[in-house]
């Protein structure tokens, strides 16, 4: 269900603006600093309730105003509207209504709103901690199993009360097993058939934009392959004792991309890490727009300026193929001359003018 209409009110540099995207690929150009990283920003908002860029509400409030407000109007195939309101305010609350109706849980709001982001750092999840790798995972699970919500929920609570039983109340803490157990394999079982499915169309889109045809996903579940997450929870008691925290479950999975059995980021350049990454997110989103009921939004932040003309033209044609709606920053226009793009947009100093 594409965004029809965006309205965004006091949002960094952002004072008062309305855009009218295209249902597939739409261009931000202009600038530094002319605000066309915050309208991406403002879109997340709509999906996640939150911010890519921080944690902090007093920087995305324009300076001198109390709040922020982002509206949005989806339109789907079938006639069907939905509108999704946030505001955050400078005293730390945040409203948000789906419909008209005020909505607490942010599932919701992604389940009404999928999207997902690629940025300049993206690549990082190659370098970061395992818990990048594993939310990467999840959020792709989630758009198509939205099951594993409350699966993850169960868990990590168990998994919390737990992991404080383990320091203050050693006598009580294996109570909470058989619900880790139970969650924890149905959790690793979604995620590994996940993975089947997303390897082939990844390693696909890594050939097509890099030419490397021997990239692979190696998933790590959290525990042992040659025993069950019963036995491994079981054989880990006394450690779990000693060091007062739960050392096996799917919480340690991980995921490593590797090219003949080596790590993706210890052989190719930081420019292919990039691109296989782009492939990444590019078979993530495949996924999700084969399967989910409600096809995902991409947003891609200033991408072009990391590839060069030939494999700008590549990644833009794949992004075409998905059929998806798309919004796109780049310094130049020229960066999307090799595209028909329904939606253009020239943004500067904070005001977006449309066909540009």
């Amino acid at each position: 269900m594409p965004l029809s209409l965006l309205r965004i009110r006091h949002l960094r540099n952002l004072q008062d603006i309305e855009i009218k995207p295209s249902a597939s690929i739409n261009v931000l150009w202009g600038g530094n600093g002319a605000g066309k990283t915050s309208i991406l920003e403002a879109i997340y908002l709509l999906g996640r309730g939150r911010s890519f860029r921080g944690t902090e509400i007093g920087p995305l409030i324009t300076s001198g105003k109390s709040e922020t407000v982002v509206y949005g109007r989806l339109h789907g195939q079938d006639g069907k509207r939905d509108t999704i309101g946030v505001s955050k305010q400078l005293k730390g609350t945040t409203q948000i209504k789906i419909n008209g109706n005020a909505v607490n849980r942010l599932s919701i709001l992604a389940q009404t709103l999928p999207l997902q982001i690629l940025t300049p750092k993206s690549h990082e999840i190659l370098e970061r901690g395992s818990a990048y790798r594993r939310r990467f995972i999840d959020w792709g699970v989630f758009h198509v199993e939205h099951h594993i919500i409350e699966l993850a929920n169960n868990y990590t609570k168990a998994l919390k009360q737990r992991n404080a039983a383990l320091r203050r109340s050693p006598q009580t803490a294996f109570a909470w097993d058989s619900i880790l157990i139970e969650n924890g394999i149905q959790i690793e079982s979604t995620r590994r058939l996940y993975l089947e499915k997303l390897t082939p169309i990844f390693r696909d889109k890594t050939k097509k934009l890099t030419g490397l045809g021997d990239v692979t996903i190696n998933y790590r579940r959290g525990w042992s392959e040659n025993e069950t997450y019963a036995e491994s929870i079981k054989r880990r008691k006394k450690d779990d004792l000693n060091r007062g925290f739960t050392g096996t479950g799917p919480h340690r999975a991980d995921i490593k991309i590797e090219i003949s059995g080596l790590p993706v980021e210890k052989v190719v350049s930081r420019g292919e890490q990039k691109l296989i990454i782009a492939a990444l997110y590019l078979a993530q989103a495949k996924i999700a727009a084969n399967e989910s009921r409600i096809k995902p939004l991409i947003l891609i932040d200033d991408l072009p300026a990391e590839l060069d003309k030939e494999k700008r033209s590549l990644y833009l044609d794949e992004l075409i193929r998905l059929g998806l709606q798309v919004f796109i920053t780049g310094i130049s226009k020229d960066y999307f001359n090799t595209i028909d793009c329904a939606g253009m947009f020239h943004v500067k100093h904070g005001e977006v003018f449309q066909g540009n």
